[in-house]
């Protein structure tokens, strides 16, 4: 057989196959205007015939320009009819028996989609879904912040990324095609109608959205926490640590009033006397009953504020008093008792230092009915003592027990140790004088007979 009449006979095949095609492709286009079904065989009869074309266009052997434009029309016929094929055969098995390449895009065709009554308010779920979705980035980059102020450790890092990974899966996988595709699968694993996956989708931002405003919430019990890790860190005399501790629970919570007066001791511990001013005055805004001890007692070492101590005293001490009409908090763990009992002696030393000693006496005196093992009021009320000229012997008494119970732990009392220690000095070399003076008379008058 020559060339010519082997080109003229797949040429004439290739006819044949086009005329089939054309014609099973009317079958299917009639059976949709008749609104019935096509049988699978006729379905199945059409795609192999696609696949016998297929294989008679190659790259040898061409089809010529009126078969090759009337093959485009056919495929745009059978493309239109690819939903009724595919709601006909299980196409899937088909694929998976046959193996057809991805160009074979016949063995690919899709049913149409039913659209649901519900799929009408899609566009309401995906117009909720973006703000939320903006809502949980906002919340996640707030909260990691707080727990990364000032360097992460192990309880912040873990926060972090866990937020990190939840955001990504309710709120970046949205957003990414890679993401979609994993939403989908997920909700199709579930068995979930695809009609319901936008409302699915809105559920999870929500569901997240509402987990992290849950976690926000929770940000002031970790801050206590942090509380607790400070003040056992305090006690150990570890200022660094505790300093880092009660920094980060302010970071979780502002309005911890606790952190913020523990805070302003450690500064004060540090030297650093305008920052623990600055946390108690934050703490007593928020009633945090000690510090008003605190401030004033700072503005009687350091300002020399006596009268502006005393009113801070005396408001705490009003506050206290009236403690069960009003609300306080308490932001150390002294019992009150101890409390009722720092502000009797501050306030003390405020009169004192405001050259008001019976005020002084009167509040000293009733903060040794309280605490009589403290040096401070003892040292305190000799002074007042000695500023009403009191009896000396009355004065020395306190003296006495300044100079037994002060360790000279504090620039103050150490002051307070040294007026002791010459108050006493002074007492003993006065009884001195004293006792050796008539002896002196007595020799003088023995030797002397004309006295």
């Amino acid at each position: 057989m020559s060339r010519l009449e082997f080109k003229e006979d797949v040429t004439g095949a290739l006819e044949q196959s086009l005329a089939d095609y054309e014609r099973i492709l009317k079958e299917l286009e009639e059976s949709e205007e008749k609104e019935r079904s096509p049988s699978p065989e006729t379905c199945l009869q059409i795609l192999l015939l696609r696949d016998k074309i297929q294989t008679q266009v190659t790259r040898e052997h061409p089809p010529s320009t009126q078969a090759a434009l009337r093959l485009i029309s056919l495929d745009e016929r059978l493309s239109e009819q690819g939903g009724i094929i595919a709601k006909t055969l299980p196409l899937d098995k088909f694929c998976d028996l046959i193996d057809p390449p991805e160009s074979a895009w016949w063995w690919y065709v899709q049913p149409p989609e039913e659209i649901h009554p519900w799929d009408t308010f899609n566009w309401i779920w995906e117009l909720l879904t973006v703000p939320i979705l903006t809502s949980n980035f906002a919340l996640v980059a707030a909260i990691s912040s707080r727990f990364l102020a000032g360097g992460p450790d192990a309880i912040g890092a873990f926060a972090t990324i866990g937020q990190g990974l939840i955001a990504l899966l309710a709120a970046g996988a949205p957003l990414s095609k890679v993401g979609q595709q994993v939403i989908e699968r997920s909700l199709t694993g579930f068995n979930l109608p695809k009609y319901l996956w936008h409302e699915a989708k809105l559920t999870l931002a929500l569901a997240v959205f509402l987990g992290l405003l849950g976690f926000q919430a929770y940000l002031p019990n970790i801050a206590r926490f942090y509380v607790r890790r400070g003040i056992a860190a305090q006690r150990q005399f570890q200022t660094t640590l505790a300093l880092a501790q009660f920094q980060r629970a302010l970071e979780l919570d502002p309005n911890n009033m606790e952190a913020h007066f523990r805070l302003g001791n450690i500064y004060e511990d540090l030297l650093e006397f305008d920052k623990a001013q600055a946390e108690y005055r934050v703490a007593l805004l928020g009633d945090c009953i000690e510090a008003y001890n605190n401030l004033g007692r700072l503005h009687i070492v350091r300002s020399e504020d006596y009268t502006g101590a005393a009113a801070l005293l005396r408001q705490g001490q009003l506050k206290l008093e009236n403690r069960d009409s009003i609300e306080i908090k308490y932001c150390s763990s002294a019992s009150l008792q101890a409390i009722e009992y720092i502000f009797l002696k501050n306030l003390g030393w405020a009169r004192l230092m405001q050259e008001r000693p019976l005020d002084a006496e009167s509040e000293l005196r009733k903060a040794l009915e309280i605490n009589p093992q403290d040096a401070a009021p003892h040292c305190l009320l000799a002074q007042a003592l000695e500023d009403q000229n009191k009896e000396p012997a009355a004065v020395l008494e306190r003296w006495e027990q300044c100079y037994a119970l002060a360790r000279g732990l504090n620039p103050e009392e150490d002051d307070w140790l040294e007026m002791a220690r010459q108050r006493l000095s002074q007492s003993e070399s006065d009884d001195a004088g004293s006792s050796a003076t008539p002896e002196e008379e007595t020799t003088l008058d023995e030797g002397d007979p004309d006295l």
